[in-house]
């Protein structure tokens, strides 16, 4: 069974595991946060980031082999969400996040992104697309860790 796993193509492969760990990192990083780690978070962003060489690969081998356009169009959609976090948090250290204006369109797109691997994951390997949404799940379930017990500022 495990051996199946891993005798997808090796492009698939590399996809499929890269989407696994995007997520897993995200969620590496909110815990980070919610443990006032600032040395955690950088490490696993720039992680996160790195992850960008095996996707962009893999985007451009799968144009070559001319796959789906919807799958082409998520796959720019994740690429594009990378790009924005590179330049947002780490080239212009915008701080998008404090105001709803900046960080709604912000959070639609990181959902957009992380939906597109779910769904490229699928068309790629149904074991693996239930993978990476469970991966999606512990990401979710760090999101909550991370604003479990916050105060709502907007209410004072």
């Amino acid at each position: 069974m495990l051996a199946d796993l891993f005798s997808l193509a090796a492009y698939d492969l590399v996809f499929v595991i890269t989407a696994t760990l995007f997520n897993l990192l995200i969620a590496a990083i909110f815990i980070a946060q919610k443990r006032q780690r600032p040395d955690l978070v950088r490490v696993f962003g720039i992680l996160w980031l790195a992850l960008g060489i095996p996707l962009l690969l893999v985007f451009i081998h799968y144009l070559g082999l001319g796959k789906e356009l919807w799958l082409m169009i998520y796959f720019g959609l994740v690429l594009f969400y990378m790009l924005v976090e590179l330049l947002l948090d780490y080239i212009f250290k915008f701080d998008f996040r404090s105001k709803p204006s900046t960080h709604i369109p912000y959070i639609v797109l990181e959902y957009i992104a992380l939906f597109g691997l779910i769904g490229i994951s699928f068309a790629v390997n149904r074991t693996w697309g239930f993978i990476v949404s469970i991966s999606f799940w512990i990401l979710l379930g760090s999101l909550i860790y991370l604003y479990r017990g916050r105060r709502n500022l907007a209410s004072g």
